[in-house]
């Protein structure tokens, strides 16, 4: 089935060359202030991680105080600039590639090993991230509109049809735009008043699971601008925060993006740390990112990717792009297959 989607060779070789013209630079800089350096480089998709290494009596405080020429030497602004120290005599400096490959589902897939979970993205060292759905059970996704968030949810729709394991899938759509290619494998519900039907069914749907203690098949329910649907309807935010804390106990897993987690409403689901998996793409404001990923952030984060939040910090991660040719290849294959 890979072959219905897209290949887009992946050439690093300029951010290789980029590299091997900023250790030079580097290397010379910090002669002039009588280190004497080695310096090795990893060069990945999207980041190039430089360590630093020295013998002499430099310390790491030698190494802080210049930031400065050290950002110039590598391309970058000094705010930009990170230096952690690995040992009193090595540091790393991860740097942002000036050029940014998009990363294709098919790349993603291929580099993928663990055939029983989801494969979401690449972090910045390109291991692959997985939604392990037995252990993280629902995904909270959160960013302005436009940003990527329908992206996510075709990545992961296409990854479950792929894997052709009987899992169901419906797709909670309230602005009736997004989805609709997949009518012929997935439920698809559109317009609001449906959508807020179909929720309260879902949840009929697990209580009669659990009276006669029967999971069935597993269910996936992505659910598109909660925020929209919560507004019309504030009462379905007890179904949603019922299914996310108890659904997975019937096999029902749900998928729930957001543009905002101001709202109360809104934070009454999306402030939760057990059983899910949170990715946030760009908020308006620190205070968004504080409040849902439940961390002190930096300023910039969200401007320089979408960040995956787990108990020990925030990983940047490289979601692949799903293009509309791809989910119809895929849906036509699929479909035909079914039909046969």
């Amino acid at each position: 089935m890979l072959e219905l989607l897209n290949n887009r060779p992946f050439d690093n070789e300029r951010n290789i060359l980029n590299a091997d013209l900023f250790v030079n630079n580097l290397k010379h800089t910090l002669r002039g202030f009588k280190f004497n350096t080695k310096i090795n480089y990893e060069v990945y998709r999207n980041i190039t991680i430089y360590t630093i290494t020295w013998n002499d009596d430099k310390t790491y405080e030698d190494i802080l105080e210049l930031k400065k020429e050290i950002a110039v030497s590598l391309g970058i602004n000094t705010i930009d600039l990170h230096i952690e120290k690995i040992t009193d005599q090595q540091v790393r400096i991860k740097v942002l590639n000036m050029k940014q490959s998009t990363l294709t589902l098919r790349e993603l897939l291929e580099e993928a090993k663990d055939n029983k979970n989801i494969p979401i993205g690449l972090d910045d060292e390109d291991n692959v991230i997985y939604f392990d759905i037995d252990k993280d059970k629902n995904i909270l996704t959160a960013g302005v509109t436009g940003i990527g968030k329908t992206n996510l949810f075709n990545d992961i729709i296409l990854n479950i049809l792929l894997k052709e394991d009987n899992t169901k899938i419906i797709l909670l759509d309230s602005l009736g735009v997004n989805y609709n290619d997949y009518d012929k494998l997935c439920k698809v519900v559109n317009d609001n008043d449906s959508v807020i039907k179909e929720i309260h069914n879902i949840r009929r749907e697990f209580e009669e699971r659990i009276k006669l203690g029967n999971k069935n098949d597993k269910i996936v329910i992505f659910i598109d601008e909660i925020y929209d649907i919560i507004k019309q309807e504030p009462s379905v935010k007890d179904d949603i925060n019922y299914l996310l804390e108890l659904g997975h106990t019937a096999n029902i897993h749900l998928i729930i993006s957001t543009d905002s987690v101001l709202d109360e409403d809104i934070n009454y689901i999306f402030d939760k740390d057990e059983d899910v998996l949170k990715l946030s793409f760009y908020l308006t404001s620190k205070q968004e990112y504080n409040k849902f990923l439940d961390k002190a952030v930096k300023e910039k984060v969200g401007r320089d990717g979408i960040y995956l939040s787990t108990k020990d910090k925030l990983v940047r991660v490289s979601i692949p792009l799903v293009e509309d040719i791809e989910i119809k290849r895929v849906v036509d294959a699929l479909t035909n297959k079914k039909d046969k």
